[in-house]
C-alpha cells in the first residue's frame, strides 16, 4: 500500500534520493520499480541498530509511515524534518505531527497519502498498476492464498480445498502460495488438490512470478492481494473480521464480505463473531472467479 506514496515522492522530487527502511521482502518489491533513486535498506533487528543505520544515511528529512512510538523514538533528532502521525504520545518527537483523521475505518493508504502530501505538497492517487501488465495470453492458472496474519482472517482450509478441486476439474492449474512457515500446512492441502503446486519461498521472486502470470488470485486480506495490484492481476479477496473499508478499492480486485449487507455504522473489526469468514460460501467465490475468467476470454 505504500508504493503509490513512494512513487509520488520520487516523481515530485526527481533530484532527491529516497532511502526506504523495511523488511527484506519489501526490498524485492521496491526493486521492481527500477528506480535508482529509491534505495531499500533491510531493517535491523533492534532499535539501536536501526537508529545507527538511520544516522549513517544522514537524512535531511524522515517520513515515518508506521504509527508506533518506537519508530519516532528511533528517528528522534535526525534530519531537519520529521513527519509522522500524532499517535501514542509521540508528537513531541516530530517536527510535523499530523492527526490520523477521525473517520473510521479509513484506508491505510490514505494515511500514507496524508504524510506524503505534507512532505512534497502532492497527494498520491489510489493504488494502481505500477508495472506493465503481462499480456493476457500469458496468464493461466489460479493462485490460492490460504494464509493470513490472524487465524480469524483465514477462510477455512476445507473451502480453499473445495474451491481448488472445482477449478481444477474445469481445467485450471492450481498454485498454493504462502510464507515459509506455512509450507507444511499447504503441502497437506495439496494432497487434496492433486497436481497442485506449492510455493512457500523466503524470497519474493517465486511468489511475484506466480502472481504476475496468474489468471486470478484468490485469497484472504493479506500481502499477495497488494502484489496482484502491481501487475494488474485480477484478484478475489475475502473479508471477514477486518472491515473492507480499511483498504482502498482497486480496479482489478473483486471483494467478497462475510456480511455484505451490514449497516454502514457497524465496523467488522468490532464484531468479529458476526463477520466470521465461515459465512462466505464456496459457491460465491467460485462464481466470482468464473466471472473473471469469462470476461478475460472476451
Amino acid at each position: 500500500m505504500a508504493l503509490p506514496s513512494l512513487q509520488t515522492l520520487v516523481l515530485a522530487r526527481p533530484e532527491t534520493t529516497f532511502h526506504v527502511m523495511g523488511r527484506p521482502p519489501f526490498g524485492e518489491v521496491v526493486n521492481l520499480l527500477s528506480t535508482p533513486r529509491l534505495m531499500h535498506h533491510e531493517c535491523a533487528h533492534n532499535n539501536s541498530q536501526r537508529r545507527q543505520l538511520l544516522r549513517s544515511i544522514n537524512p535531511e528529512a524522515v517520513i515515518i509511515f508506521t504509527g508506533s512510538f518506537r519508530s519516532a523514538w528511533i528517528a528522534r533528532g535526525l534530519g531537519h524534518i520529521r513527519i509522522g502521525t500524532r499517535s501514542e504520545g509521540r508528537g513531541w518527537l516530530l517536527t510535523h505531527a499530523i492527526r490520523r483523521g477521525s473517520s473510521r475505518p479509513r484506508p491505510t493508504s490514505e494515511l500514507y497519502a496524508d504524510l506524503v502530501e505534507v512532505a512534497v505538497g502532492e497527494r498520491p492517487g489510489p493504488p494502481q498498476t505500477l508495472i506493465s501488465e503481462t499480456p493476457k495470453l500469458t496468464r493461466s492458472g489460479i493462485v490460492l492464498v490460504p494464509g493470513a496474519s490472524r487465524r480469524n482472517k483465514r477462510w477455512p482450509e476445507s473451502r480453499f480445498i473445495s474451491l481448488g478441486q472445482k477449478l481444477q476439474a474445469t481445467g485450471h492449474a492450481i498454485t498454493l502460495l504462502g510464507a515459509p512457515d506455512e509450507q507444511n500446512r499447504l503441502l497437506d492441502m495439496s494432497k487434496h488438490i492433486l497436481q497442485s503446486q506449492v510455493i512457500c519461498e523466503a524470497g519474493l521472486n517465486p511468489a511475484l512470478s506466480s502472481i504476475q502470470h496468474a489468471a486470478v488470485v484468490v485469497g484472504n486480506d493479506t500481502g499477495p492481494r497488494h502484489l496482484a495490484t502491481l501487475f494488474g492481476t485480477p484478484c478475489v479477496t475475502l473479508f471477514g473480521p477486518t472491515d473492507v473499508r480499511w483498504t482502498p478499492h482497486t480496479t482489478n480486485e473483486h471483494t467478497l464480505e462475510a456480511q455484505p449487507f451490514a449497516p454502514k455504522e457497524l465496523v467488522a473489526d468490532d464484531q468479529p463473531a458476526a463477520f466470521a469468514m465461515e459465512r462466505i460460501p464456496v459457491g460465491d467465490v467460485l462464481f466470482s472467479v468464473q466471472n473473471i475468467l469469462n470476461q478475460s476470454q472476451r
